[in-house]
């Protein structure tokens, strides 16, 4: 028995070869979400949240169980396909035919419209994710961007400023920042920021051996020289296996060509490193250049202060300062993407991390720049992934989110923020294998990533939901001996070794929980662990449970752990470990 999907085109479904008659637009919708999930399956409130945006959770879940009802029904003999538990709905792939037709057919779900907001993100999301993939089968889903490494790694160094003054610093990252990104939105290759090799230039050392250490291929490097408006850029490309010199030049201009020059040097590079990407241009991603270049010489200052700010999200004081230099630029250019992102970082970074007390004020103004940023250009990536960790911890929009993760990760590939914003968003919705998929990519992309605590911390629960304890305990020792004073990374610890069973690591890390944030309780946990499935949830609370914590767990644990448990992987706290 199959049952073969046509979703390009209005909505069709048969089963042997005869049609099924589905006429309820929200299952037809059910069917594709889930049909082409990575996994085959779709968290319950994803779904609820996705087709029933407008109704409170409870009434969405219930309108979500009239629909499953009402989905069998209709698939009659075929009902066993698709099925349901307390978590998630899912479907037989191995009675699912290959392929979802084709374009020719007509638009993806064409007139397919639920009049929700979360629901058309998604189709776009599938839209342009399908659009890629033209080829794509049902039993080899993938949401990801994985093509960019098989070819060569470039890694962009620092470029030599033209004296150690503020002012000419902050223009050589800006500058760089700039150039990095250009070529990373080609999306063939992938391409490694200076921040991986700590900022070095190629006056800091042996060059080839600063590009072997983080795998690239090749290597650019440079200088800048400023007199008054004239600018001088020295670029060279560097093939490092041989240490060949593939390419240098200069360019010689006025600081308003500064945008033509990154174009340029740009362009050669590519055309050394990927020769037929000349021949699919069209796939680049475009985003629009700042109205003023003096907006744009504000943001390299906010840049270099980034730079400079300190490991993870910066100090407070580090984010703050950049909040006039960027209000300055949005006065010069109101419609700059880049800026308004930037804005929306610093005021999830307040938020998050309780710099301001008004946290769901701080996640509200976050989600307010994001828009505009989004609004003034859809490519701008950072603003993407800004949005998509905003609304998880802003207003537990998992639909949204998710669909923002993964625009952030294919406008930008290459950029390890959006891999974060990615695969943290995927963590919380419940596509653990492809939340894992996307932190993993973060190293490859920059070994060094500032913000590494918050990604071991991610790694090791989805380690721990999908079963694989040794990886999970690996994972979290190496967070709790890189960042002993990262509350956050340290919960993820206590819960990872308590579920483990190593129960005197577990308490010693939960006790340093209290220490540094004394006012730990139940409500915060809630708040702050928003996952889509329950059963993630139980994983946090048993965790924190074993690790000495005296909070009420809940009552469906309570119910089957006796007394004298002491089985480090007991089955019912690892219900996925069983399947894998």
């Amino acid at each position: 028995m199959a049952m073969k999907l046509s979703l390009f085109g209005p909505f069709r479904a048969s089963l042997d070869g005869q049609e099924l008659r589905i006429g309820s637009r929200r299952s037809q919708a059910l069917l594709a979400m889930v049909a082409l999930a990575p996994t085959a399956a779709v968290a319950r409130d994803r779904l609820a949240a996705t087709l029933w945006p407008d109704r409170a959770e409870e009434q969405a879940r219930a309108s979500l169980r009239q629909e499953l009802s009402s989905l069998r029904r209709a698939l009659g003999a075929a009902s066993d396909i698709v099925t349901a538990d307390a978590s998630c709905v899912r479907i037989n792939k191995d009675a699912l035919s290959p392929g979802f037709g084709s374009p020719d057919d007509g638009e993806f779900l064409e007139g397919l419209d639920l009049r929700s907001e979360p629901f058309d993100d998604w189709r776009r999301s599938e839209t342009m994710r399908l659009a890629e993939n033209p080829g794509l089968k049902s039993e080899n889903l993938e949401t990801n961007t994985n093509d960019i490494f098989e070819n060569p790694v470039v890694l962009v160094m620092g470029f030599v400023p033209a004296s150690a003054s503020s002012d000419d610093r902050s223009f050589a990252t800006g500058l760089v920042i700039d150039l990095r990104t250009s070529l990373s939105q080609w999306r063939w290759f992938p391409v490694i920021a200076p921040e991986a090799i700590g900022w070095k230039t190629d006056q800091d050392g042996d060059l080839r051996e600063t590009a072997k250490s983080v795998g690239a291929a090749f290597a650019i490097s440079g200088a800048i020289r400023r007199s008054a408006d004239r600018i001088r850029v020295s670029a060279s490309l560097t093939d490092v296996e041989n240490g060949q010199l593939v390419w240098s030049e200069t360019f010689d201009g006025e600081m308003s060509d500064v945008f033509e020059m990154q174009e340029a040097i740009g362009q050669v590079v590519v055309a050394r490193v990927t020769p037929e990407i000349g021949r699919a241009a069209s796939g680049r991603i475009v985003t629009k250049r700042p109205g003023s270049v003096a907006a744009w010489q504000l943001m390299a200052q906010t840049d270099e202060l980034e730079r400079t700010g300190g490991e993870g999200y910066g100090t407070p004081e580090s984010n703050f300062a950049q909040l006039p230099l960027l209000d300055e630029a949005l006065l010069l250019d109101p419609n700059y993407a880049r800026a308004w992102a930037r804005k929306a970082r610093v005021s999830f970074r307040a938020g998050l991390l309780g710099w301001d007390p008004d946290r769901a004020g701080c996640f509200e103004k976050a989600l307010e720049f994001c828009e505009k940023a989004i609004n003034c250009d859809p490519a701008e990536g950072e603003a993407q992934g800004a949005m998509a960790v905003t609304l998880v911890f802003g207003i537990q929009d998992f639909g949204r989110a998710s669909f923002h993760g993964l625009e952030a990760v294919r406008l930008n590939p290459s950029a390890p923020f959006a891999r974060h914003a990615c695969g943290c968003s995927l963590e919380w919705v419940g596509d653990i294998e492809q939340a894992l998929y996307h932190l993993r990519k973060i190293f490859d992309l920059n070994p060094n990533y500032p913000n590494r605590a918050a990604v071991l911390g991610d790694m090791t629960t989805c380690e721990l939901f999908t079963g694989r304890m040794d990886e999970a305990v690996a994972t979290a020792r190496h967070l709790r001996d890189i960042a002993p004073s990262y509350v956050r990374g340290l919960q993820r610890v206590a819960v990872t070794l308590g579920c483990a069973g190593h129960l005197e690591e577990a308490q010693a890390a939960f006790a340093r929980v209290l220490e540094l944030q004394p006012d730990f309780n139940e409500a915060y946990v809630r708040e702050t662990y928003p996952y889509a499935r329950s059963e993630h949830l139980e994983f946090i609370f048993e965790g924190l449970r074993r690790a000495g914590w005296r909070a009420q767990a809940p009552s469906r644990i309570l119910a089957a752990i006796s007394d004298t448990e002491t089985d480090a992987r007991p089955a019912l706290l690892n219900p996925i470990s069983a399947r894998a």
